[in-house]
């Protein structure tokens, strides 16, 4: 009898242990190689569809770790990102958080809301858009899936006005979805000239990295009530679009993405189930997103 309670103590200990070691190798599995999420969206159709459940690289980039545990409203979560296997290349498929937690005056890391779309623009890159088509000044290459800015084009007299918006939402810019730019995405330790036309571009970038009171008085920018006439970017900036232009919220609207918003490369669905239907779509797993 006391045997046999031995080996039945035996038995449930290795199963704890095997729990635990499961579970640890999980954590670290979604901590630094890879995390899953299901889109609820069209936005990067055709390539990514909803209830596509897709695989999300980190390591490609260099997994994000949070060191610390203060989540407050007014600041985003302290954290480091490791060094990757390489850097972020137009025409990568991100997944990155959401830049409003709290509002759209301020950018905040918002660990709740989570989006998929593609790199259009680096760091150091000068963006347009010119008849509709992305452009990027020196580079002869196409940017995002064409066939959908084709199709806005077609449709350019059927847009709402909201939709034709873009960036800055400045009218003296004269931007919108179809001509806008050249528009420069800051790199970590480029410095610009702070104009009025650089105020309205960059201003919440500036105060996203500065934490300060950024206002502009006869042409004249103020940080902290203190004159500047130049500011050194502090952080990397991305310019990302959704495959399907026409209905995306992306940096055309909701501004440039810092490079401690993005988690990774989406590579792969994994499963796909039609929210309509509930049935999968077996022609979908394992696809690679490209």
């Amino acid at each position: 009898m006391l045997v046999l309670m031995k080996k039945t103590i035996k038995s449930i200990l290795q199963y704890i242990i095997l729990i635990f070691v499961s579970l640890f190798i999980a954590l670290l599995i979604r901590l630094f190689l890879c995390n899953f999420y299901v889109v609820p969206t069209d936005s990067m159709e055709p390539e990514i569809i909803p209830g596509d459940f897709i695989i999300v690289n980190k390591w490609i980039y260099g997994a994000r770790i949070f060191t610390g545990l203060k989540f407050d409203r007014n600041n985003d979560p302290p954290m480091v990102r490791v060094r990757g296997f390489r850097s972020i290349k137009r025409n990568d498929p991100l997944v990155f958080n959401f830049p409003y937690r709290h509002g759209w005056d301020t950018v905040r890391m918002n660990l709740e809301v989570i989006f998929v779309k593609r790199c259009i623009a680096l760091p150091g890159d000068s963006v347009s858009a010119i008849g509709g088509f992305y452009h990027i000044a020196g580079i002869i290459d196409t940017f995002g899936y064409i066939p959908e800015q084709k199709r806005m084009i077609r449709n350019r007299s059927f847009l709402d006005s909201v939709i034709i918006r873009t960036v800055a939402f400045d009218a003296s810019l004269g931007w919108d979805v179809f001509d806008f730019g050249p528009f420069y995405i800051p790199s970590a330790g480029q410095t610009i000239a702070l104009t009025p036309k650089n105020f309205k571009l960059y201003h919440k970038q500036i105060v996203f990295e500065t934490g300060a009171v950024v206002h502009i008085e006869d042409s004249l920018v103020f940080i902290n009530n203190m004159p500047a006439h130049e500011y050194t970017f502090r952080n990397n900036w991305y310019f990302i679009a959704g495959d399907k232009v026409m209905n995306s919220q992306d940096s055309r609207y909701i501004g440039l993405i810092p490079e401690i918003f993005i988690i990774g490369k989406a590579t792969r669905v994994m499963s796909s189930k039609d929210r309509y239907s509930n049935k999968y779509r077996w022609n979908r797993t394992l696809k690679q997103i490209i």
